[in-house]
């Protein structure tokens, strides 16, 4: 006779299969991350996190990690060493991809909604990297060349429209870019490039503020900050002699575009999401003081 609540055999060989189906789902959960965080949403979230905290803003880490893209019209990337591959066949193609990629990389950071800069008295430009992106050798074939104009991007960008049917000239908040009536310069397919972005403190007064034009060095060239519309450009300009900032003084023998400055809804300079040469002069006169993303 069995005691009252006593379980039978039957009944705890049930209890067993059932403790092992449930283990063996929560393991599928977990391994393949279904309603999980992604990589990106761990950012994102550091980010509200930092932005919408009273205490300073150093308690809360970045949690955004660099992410190594590898562009290719064959499946092969000869410039990386285990990225994650993108198969393109065309120019949109590329261009879809790119945007993509800076759009993810705005959102990350707040959209130029949320000031994540770290609280110091010395203002800084922060930068942050979201992606390293190379372009295997097979993507020459498809501009038959190997770079393409930067302005045929950013022409993409003001037309091409993303899920919610705004164009991703207006959610980076680009408007007036293409006013610009300059060299846009060139991606160079055999470099890689950073899927950048980056943000200035409120109180900053030198850097990437609309209107302040700094001489940075660049080169043999200095670095302007023109304003356009709505959107104040990054130029590159290359002096023939003499001192020349903000484009006063000595002479410019040409200029090309380097990247975007806009001021966000949350009052900061940033720079949007931008396409710029890994460890190039370029890359080093944005002067940033930090990269907050971990290789």
């Amino acid at each position: 006779m069995f005691k009252k609540g006593e379980l039978t055999t039957q009944q705890i060989v049930l209890l067993i299969i059932l403790i092992v189906s449930f283990a063996v789902i929560l393991f599928f959960i977990f391994k393949l991350n279904l309603g999980g965080e992604t990589a990106q949403d761990v950012c994102h979230n550091s980010v509200v996190a930092r932005g919408t905290s009273i205490v300073p803003s150093d308690a809360f880490p970045l949690k955004c990690q660099r992410q190594y893209v590898c562009l290719s019209a064959d499946g092969t990337c000869e410039q990386m060493t285990k990225p994650t591959i993108i198969k393109v066949q065309n120019k949109t193609q590329v261009y879809q991809v790119l945007a993509e990629d800076l759009a993810n990389c705005w959102w990350m950071f707040g959209e130029g909604k949320v000031d994540y800069s770290p609280s110091t008295i010395t203002p800084k430009n922060d930068c942050s990297v979201c992606s390293q992106i190379a372009f295997d050798n097979s993507v020459d074939k498809i501009f038959n060349s190997q770079s393409f104009d930067k302005k045929d991007f950013y022409n993409y960008l003001a037309t091409a429209k993303r899920s919610d049917g705004t164009t991703y000239q207006n959610y980076f908040l680009l408007n007036g870019i293409l006013d610009y009536q300059g060299d846009f310069g060139k991606v160079d397919l055999t470099k890689q490039y950073y899927s950048l972005i980056g943000i200035t403190t409120r109180t900053s007064k030198v850097g990437w503020i609309a209107g302040g034009a700094v001489a940075l060095g660049v080169a043999s060239g200095v670095l302007l900050a023109i304003p356009t519309g709505g959107v104040s450009l990054l130029v590159v300009g290359v002096s023939l002699g003499g001192a020349v900032a903000g484009g006063v003084g000595g002479a410019i023998a040409s200029t090309y575009f380097l990247a975007p400055t806009v001021k966000g809804p949350s009052g900061n300079a940033y720079i949007p999401p931008s396409l710029i040469q890994v460890n190039s002069p370029e890359f080093n006169a944005l002067n940033c003081s930090m990269i907050v993303t971990s290789s």
